[in-house]
């Protein structure tokens, strides 16, 4: 992965667009990234990270607000990147979501987040993806890396690593599990926990389905499980468990045999009484027949003298039944002539009701149908008076509502001035805050930018005081510093002779004579200045000029940065500047809320002149409408009128036409019905008559006195055959009683048995061989259940041991996978992986930290147990080779740990890339620390990046020291103002 170009444009803090050709400034293989904190050094990194993926690396990822707040509004923020990916050259432009104004109307609108995704070719540059998730997935397989990944592995961020080097075993590990994906070995984690879950609720399900077996026998042995078999023990106590089934089953046994046995005993008995009672039943049957047959004979003989009148009236009732049909006619005759009389008088009643004095003939009749006729005729105008009648009614709602709605509109009419008044002020209030907006806003910006710069006058005078008061320190002491420094310069001069002169020996050269001979050598007079402390206060003087130097330079730096707020906020104080910005922006909210009308004013006043112009066009359809209902209801109403004195007249003194109708009509079949009765009277009494004498003719022809006595003599339909069968049915059942006496096996029975005593020890036998049945067949299911139920158990108890070794299997490899049991180091089996790959980014970081420290320390990976018996594994300690002792990573000094971090940051990121797939990184980042090393420790960390360079690498370094400038001559610099920043040149 090789970044070529970076442009980006009001992104952060830049408010325009700024382009980087990192090849340009790469070249060498190391470039500077410099610029004052704050300026928007990391924004450029955060732009690289964006593209790629989408969001910004650390905390600002949370925030959306990727746009720069100088930027102009028709600016759309932009970032675009040339980088090398897999061999492929590709451009990518990633705009976010943000806000633009709208194209029509006033306010803002949402403008979508957008990715396009191009690829080099001999062509040009060719479209890859248009869609932000299909041009994602394409940089994604081609990455290999995720964003926090590239983040740790290409940005090597410096803070985030001392953090890293000093924190605690579980924070460094969800930084590397950030990394490092242990997602798999977490997922074995969770399958193992589930399946002990798992396995432990099977266990308990068998030691349950044991127990249930185990009350099941008891319940069907109908005994108590014991005590030392409870379900919480089954399983542990195996040999107790066979023994008391095996008890319960040979009880069970012993039971069926001896029901077995009393069952055929009870079955002998019931044999003897069923014989004994047979014979009983025989016995008893014969004296019922004799006893019965007495009976009867002794009944037939009483009743022979009650059938004597039976056998006369039979004779009487043979001779009368030929004049059946002569009879019957009488008597139809009669009951005819009854019915036409009574009919004549119900008629005649009822006609005396209604006639008026009127004669029941057929001329009467016939009037009163002729005049029913004639008020028939007119039922159909009943129906067309009522429809008039409820045409009118509707006519009269319909005024009314036409009346009411006129009215109701010329009121309205009245009112529409006023209403149009209303509307047209709120449109022109509206019209004036949306005019007045745009120099409120200006003014209210302006303000803000006073208020923010007199606030930063303020801390940056107080800054500026503190400066300038380190400088007049720095000042003093150099001035120390220098004059000590003169003052042992001078003294060492003086004593120059005597220095000299305690090196000469006997024999030697002097080194300034070159004499042989030293007559009188020097002697030190006063104090005596040696090299090393002329030395010492030479470097004091040379730190105390870089502490002033760097004095200097912050003095230089408030200095700029106060004239910079000064000039910005015009001397207008802090309070005075937030007092006139709320001002501003209280009278531009009241404007906004005012201008956030403008729209609905104007669409009110639009509605009201089309409502006027609408109820204007029905107002006067209404009015035509109601002149139009007005005339035709009256028209309506006199034509009710003249057919309502019609249907008057016709009606007479009835309640209605209908009812006149219907009330001739009656009286008519009252007429017409006593003429039909006085002619079926007179025909019933000539048939009666005739009858009669055909009777009384035939009468005394068959021996009878007259037609009455013949009529006594007569019988019911049936009667006689009845009468004859009753007569031969008593002769047959007196012969039949009289052979049954005779018969012999009812001659000489001897005395009646006792059937209730034989009855008694039948049922009493019966009984107790039900019971031994019964007996029989439960012992006989009980056994057979308890050996179906002894196989279950031997099944259930077999399940139970195959289940509990699982269950053990399985529970001791999950605590083993999360550092419990077993697991002697307390490591999860995440920390164990982990772990494994902190010791091989400890040993690639050991050699890079050896050759920054000058070969002092080494990193050593340490999986002790943490403190109070906290797990452990992700420890990391360093190795002083000075003195031979491991110690934490907290104890190194502020440059150690930054030489210590960038040797951690680099060897995590080639572990990384070999763990990702071997990705190839050729662009690095190195991002601030540098400002804690001292010349000698900055040098060896300027070799290691050196060595970063070989094979075509370019590392970038991001930092605001000073130093870096001069030995770094391919540099990007950034530079903050009030309008956003910039890159120089």
């Amino acid at each position: 992965m090789r970044v070529h170009q970076l442009s980006v444009r009001a992104f952060g803090p830049f408010a325009g667009e700024v382009s980087v050709d990192l090849d340009e400034k790469g070249a060498d293989g190391l470039f500077l990234l410099w610029g004052p904190t704050g300026a928007g050094k990391t924004s450029l990194l955060d732009a690289i990270v964006f593209a790629l993926y989408g969001t910004v690396p650390g905390v600002r990822g949370h925030e959306k607000r990727l746009r720069s707040d100088h930027a102009g509004v028709d600016v759309r923020t932009e970032v675009r990147c040339e980088v090398t990916l897999g061999g492929e050259r590709l451009r990518i432009t990633r705009r976010p979501e943000q806000q633009r104004p709208k194209k029509r109307g006033t306010g803002s609108t949402t403008e979508q987040a957008t990715l396009t995704v191009q690829r080099l070719t001999d062509g040009g540059w060719e479209p890859v993806s248009t869609r932000i998730d299909e041009g994602s997935e394409h940089l994604r397989t081609r990455l290999g890396l995720s964003a926090e990944q590239f983040c740790q592995v290409v940005l090597l961020p410096q803070g985030d690593f001392a953090r890293f080097l000093r924190a605690e075993p579980d924070d460094r590990g969800r930084l590397l599990r950030t990394l490092f994906d242990v997602g798999r070995f977490a997922r074995a984690e969770d399958w193992l926990a589930e399946e002990r879950r798992q396995a432990d609720e099977l266990t308990r399900a068998a030691r349950t389905a044991v127990g249930t077996v185990l009350a099941r026998v008891a319940q069907v042995a109908d005994v108590d499980v014991p005590e030392d078999l409870a379900p919480d023990l089954v399983g542990a106590a195996g040999a107790g468990v066979d023994r008391w089934v095996a008890e319960v089953l040979a009880d069970a046994r012993e039971d069926s045999v001896e029901s077995a046995a009393a069952a055929d005993a009870a079955r002998a008995q019931l044999d003897l009484r069923e014989t004994e009672a047979a014979a009983a039943r025989s016995l008893a049957e014969r004296h019922t027949r004799r006893d019965r047959a007495r009976r009867d004979l002794d009944g037939l003989t009483a009743g022979a003298a009650d059938l004597e009148s039976a056998r006369e009236t039979v004779e009487a009732a043979r001779r009368a039944e030929p004049l059946r049909d002569v009879l019957e006619d009488v008597e139809h005759a009669g009951r005819a002539a009854e019915r036409a009389a009574a009919d004549l008088d119900v008629a005649q009643a009822a006609w005396t009701a209604v006639a008026d004095g009127a004669p029941a003939d057929t001329l009467t009749a016939r009037a009163l149908r002729d005049e029913a006729a004639a008020a028939r005729a007119l039922e159909p105008e009943v129906a067309r008076a009522a429809g008039l009648r409820r045409s009118a009614d509707a006519l009269d709602r319909e005024v009314d509502v036409l009346a009411s709605r006129v009215l109701q509109a010329e009121e309205r009419c009245a009112a529409r001035p006023a209403e149009q008044a209303a509307a047209e002020a709120a449109l022109a209030r509206a019209t004036d805050a949306q005019s007045r907006r745009p120099g409120l806003a200006a003014a209210l910006a302006r303000l803000t930018d006073v208020a923010a710069a007199s606030v930063a006058a303020d801390r940056a005078g107080r800054e500026l005081a503190s400066a300038e008061a380190a400088v007049l320190a720095a000042r003093e002491g150099l001035v120390g510093a220098r004059e000590r420094a003169a003052d042992l310069r001078a003294a060492r001069l003086e004593g120059m002779a005597a220095e000299l002169a305690a090196t000469l020996a006997a024999g030697d050269d002097c080194p300034v004579c070159g004499s042989l001979e030293h007559p009188r050598p020097a002697e030190h007079v006063g104090a005596v200045v040696t090299a090393a402390e002329e030395d010492d206060a030479r470097a004091a003087v040379e730190r105390s000029e870089h502490d002033l130097h760097g004095a200097l330079e912050t003095q230089g730096r408030w200095t700029t940065e106060v004239a910079a707020a000064v000039a910005i906020s015009d001397g207008v104080g802090t309070d005075t500047a937030a007092a006139a910005r709320e001002e501003a922006r209280v009278a531009l909210a009241e404007v906004d809320a005012a201008a956030a009308g403008l729209g609905r004013a104007q669409r009110g006043l639009e509605a009201f002149r089309e409502r006027a112009e609408d109820e204007d066009r029905r107002v006067v359809l209404d009015r035509a409408a109601l002149a139009s209902r007005t005339a035709e209801r009256d028209a309506t109403r006199a034509a009710l009128a003249e057919l309502t004195e019609v249907l008057t007249r016709a009606t007479g003194d009835d309640h209605d036409l209908a009812s006149r109708v219907r009330r001739l009509g009656r009286q008519a079949d009252r007429c017409d019905a006593v003429v039909d009765a006085v002619a079926r009277d007179l025909r019933a009494r000539g048939d009666l008559a005739a009858a009669e004498g055909r009777a009384s003719s035939r009468a005394a022809e068959a021996g009878f006195a007259d037609v009455a006595e013949a009529a006594a003599a007569l019988l019911e339909r049936g009667e006689l055959r009845r009468l004859d069968g009753l007569l031969r049915d008593h002769d047959r059942a007196l012969e039949a009683a009289r052979s049954a006496l005779a018969a012999p096996d009812l001659v000489d029975l001897g005395a009646a048995p006792d059937e209730a005593a034989t009855g008694e020890a039948l049922r009493s036998a019966t009984a107790t061989r039900e019971a031994a049945v019964a007996a029989t067949v439960a012992t006989s299911r009980r056994l057979v259940d308890l050996e179906s139920l002894v196989g279950a158990l031997t099944t259930a108890r077999i399940r139970l041991d195959e289940r509990r070794a699982h269950a053990d299997h399985v529970g001791s490899l999950a605590d083993l996978v999360t550092g419990r049991g077993a697991n002697t180091r307390k490591m999860r089996l995440q920390s164990f992986v982990l772990a494994a790959r902190l010791e091989q980014v400890a040993e690639v970081a050991s050699s890079r930290l050896q050759e920054m420290s000058g070969g002092r320390y080494t990193f050593l990976h340490s999986d002790a147990v943490g403190r109070h018996g906290a797990r452990g594994g992700l420890g990391l300690d360093v190795l002083d080779e000075y003195t031979g002792i491991r110690r934490p990573t907290k104890t190194l000094s502020g440059g150690e740990s930054f030489m210590a971090s960038l040797a951690l940051a680099l060897g995590l990121a080639d572990v990384v890339t070999a763990e990702s797939g071997g990705v190839q990184i050729d662009t690095l980042f190195v991002d601030e620390g540098f400002g804690s090393l001292d010349p000698r420790a900055l040098d060896a960390v300027m070799t290691v990046l050196d060595d970063l360079r070989r094979g075509g690498r370019v590392v970038g370094v991001v930092s605001h020291v000073e130093e870096l400038r001069t030995r770094i001559p391919s540099r990007i610099e950034v530079l903050a103002g009030r309008d956003g920043s910039r890159l120089a040149g």
